[in-house]
């Protein structure tokens, strides 16, 4: 009869112990979910950042005047930029169009710092760097953003999470 009773004791203790190994197991891949979804959620918020730096920038741009606001806002997306090979693809070719939108700017920057002294290089230099500095911001700039949110969506979109 004790032996029987230690074998339906012993029994009940594998029960529990597989019952408690069961708890920690879903404990665990909640906790795991919970990580994951965290990891998501900061690398979207990294990623939407570099598209709100793009912004911030050429609002910059268009009334540049070298303010501290205006430079910060160009160390921003300086930043994002050279973070962006960090947080997508090569493939995505976000980094490449964001290394032109860091490189070609310097032409609007340019003639808005100088275009004074511009005019004592001649009417078609000061008109050539005038016309330099208008395409970029508004055709350029304006290109750029169309194919980073092309780009950019496969990263940022999630419409699909909002329909489940």
């Amino acid at each position: 009869f004790v032996v029987i009773a230690a074998g339906i004791a012993w029994q009940a203790v594998q029960r529990q112990i597989g019952a408690a190994h069961d708890d920690v197991q879903r404990q665990i891949s909640s906790a795991e979910h919970i990580e994951t979804t965290k990891l998501r959620l900061d690398l979207y918020n990294r990623r939407f950042q570099i598209f709100v730096s793009i912004f911030d920038f050429y609002e910059a741009l268009i009334g540049w005047t070298g303010t501290p606001e205006q430079r910060a806002a160009q160390t921003r997306f300086f930043r994002a930029y050279q973070e962006s090979g960090f947080l997508f693809s090569k493939e995505s070719g976000i980094e490449d169009t964001l290394k032109r939108l860091h490189e070609e700017p310097a032409k609007v920057i340019g003639f808005k710092e100088y275009g004074e002294d511009y005019k004592s290089g001649g009417v078609e230099f000061y008109l050539e760097r005038f016309k330099e500095a208008n395409h970029v911001l508004l055709v350029e700039f304006d290109a750029a953003l169309v194919k980073l949110k092309t780009e950019l969506a496969k990263y940022l979109n999630f419409h699909g999470i909002a329909e489940k």
